[in-house]
């Protein structure tokens, strides 16, 4: 696939191309889901395909084949230059990549259990024993538990006419436990989830009681857990909503592209501080085996930690090579593709908020009143006003610097400059164990997210009036 890469970017050349890129890719994996003690999805899929990315005259053309032969390949560059010169002349914000010394490398995960070597059979009955752990320790409130598993092997070329040219083989593993539990007519989930650049070695490290049991026992406790009061309050995040806040409110306002088109609220605010003195957020595809972790992008660029803010400041954004030549800067590694199939964008990897000095009592012991947030569960955004939600599976009131009654389903919506600047205390402790796939642009990438305890001046939190 080497010597295929380097004819393509050579046409490129001949064909007057600015810039071209080509991604020649090959994977495989497989996927279960175990419901109710049944293997309801089971499949196995094997693809293989290019991407080619061409520049002609300001004028992007990306075509895609799923035929890896050298013909098929020279039409879809004929294809991809075609379309570039064909839009060149609607084309209001010409494209251009910045200029950066050649990459030659190669990339490959290191693991102990090649995913491949392990039949379905097996995985199947690993998914199945993590299930009847659950069951057999959370009793009859368990009405329903859904367990996924899934690894991927993916093989790649990344080439261009720069004289980039990078090999990577990553594998990546998976695994999630959802737990319902059902009294009267109040139904409570839970979920649990495991992944990391690993080979199915994963599994066999996991226990069920950090797993599937600990899911299973979080959703039959939530319910004799009582509604979150709705008001405003002071909060204190648990690292799971520390990263929802990392990666929903910030970091995608951090992303190049955003800010470029006039969509981020940080346009306009490099250099200024924008949160409390004590905020410093990373982002870090170099840590080891992390999920969202890799060690050159989608267009062959080494990746490297960027800090977004440091001690308040925004420091800087997560560029692609036409990002970074648009703000006169380097690119960061950071531009990322689902596959072949689609144009690399700007992404996130690991992003987080560094520990601070404090330790958890010395955060939560200044609040009267107020709530604190456990697990989260999912956040959202609306990136051009800065407005996000964050939501917990669980959480505790805080009631004269102690922990009380434990509460369900809360959530908390603010402004992301605001909440930055109301932070008042951070916590020494660290969790950065939130792996998952973050969609943008049509296509979801690998991530993962986390945090110390944080606390929160105050944010509106959504309940029940009059609680």
């Amino acid at each position: 696939m080497k010597e295929l890469a380097q004819v393509l970017c050579d046409e490129a050349r001949k064909r007057s191309c600015s810039f071209a890129d080509v991604r020649l890719q090959e994977s495989e994996g497989t996927s279960i889901l175990v419901q109710d003690g049944r293997a309801d999805k089971v499949s196995a899929s094997k693809r293989h395909g290019a991407g080619l990315r061409v520049l002609v005259d300001g004028a992007w053309g990306f075509a895609t084949t799923n035929r890896l032969e050298k013909r098929t390949l020279l039409a879809a560059l004929e294809q991809a230059v075609s379309l570039a010169r064909g839009s060149k002349e609607y084309v209001a914000d010409p494209g251009a990549v910045a200029q950066v010394p050649p990459t030659c490398g190669e990339e490959h995960t290191s693991i102990k259990k090649d995913p491949r070597r392990v039949s379905i059979r097996e995985k199947a009955a690993k998914i199945r024993q993590f299930e009847e752990s659950a069951l057999k320790a959370a009793g009859q409130k368990i009405v329903n538990s859904v367990l996924s598993y899934g690894d991927s092997v993916v093989q790649e070329i990344i080439a261009n006419t720069s004289g980039t040219l990078v090999e990577r083989h990553t594998v990546r593993t998976s695994v999630s436990a959802t737990m319902t539990a059902l009294e009267g007519e109040l139904r409570q989930t839970d979920h649990e989830r495991k992944a990391q650049i690993s080979g199915f070695e994963l599994l066999e490290e996991i226990s069920p009681e950090e797993f599937s049991i600990r899911a299973a026992h979080k959703a039959t406790q939530l319910l004799s857990a009582k509604p979150a009061p709705a008001g405003s309050f002071p909060v204190v995040f648990h690292p799971s909503i520390t990263g929802l806040l990392v990666h929903e409110a910030l970091g995608h306002n951090a992303e190049a592209d955003h800010v470029w088109t006039g969509e981020s609220i940080l346009e306009g605010k490099l250099g200024e501080k924008i949160a409390s003195a004590l905020v410093t957020i990373v982002d870090d595809p170099t840590i080891s085996n992390s999920y969202g972790s890799y060690k050159y992008d989608s267009e062959g660029t080494p990746s490297q930690r960027c800090i977004l803010i440091e001690k308040g400041v925004l420091k800087g954004f997560l560029h692609s090579l036409e990002t970074a030549s648009k703000f006169g800067t380097s690119p960061n590694g950071s531009a990322r593709a689902q596959n072949y199939a689609y144009c690399p964008v700007v992404r996130m990897s690991n992003t987080f908020m560094e520990p601070g000095p404090a330790a958890f009592e010395e955060i939560v012991k200044p609040i009267e009143r107020g709530i604190f947030l456990d697990h989260g569960q999912w956040g959202y955004v609306f990136v051009e006003r800065g407005q996000y939600t964050c939501h917990a599976g669980s959480g505790r009131m805080i009631e004269h610097g102690r922990l009380g009654e434990p509460l369900r389903d809360v959530s908390v919506a603010g402004l992301t400059l605001e909440t930055l600047k109301d932070i008042e205390a951070i916590s020494s402790d660290f969790e950065m164990d939130m792996p998952g796939h973050c969609g943008k642009a049509g296509q979801g990438v690998p991530v993962n997210t986390g945090g110390p305890y944080v606390r929160v001046k105050s944010l509106i939190v959504g309940g029940q009036s009059g609680d």
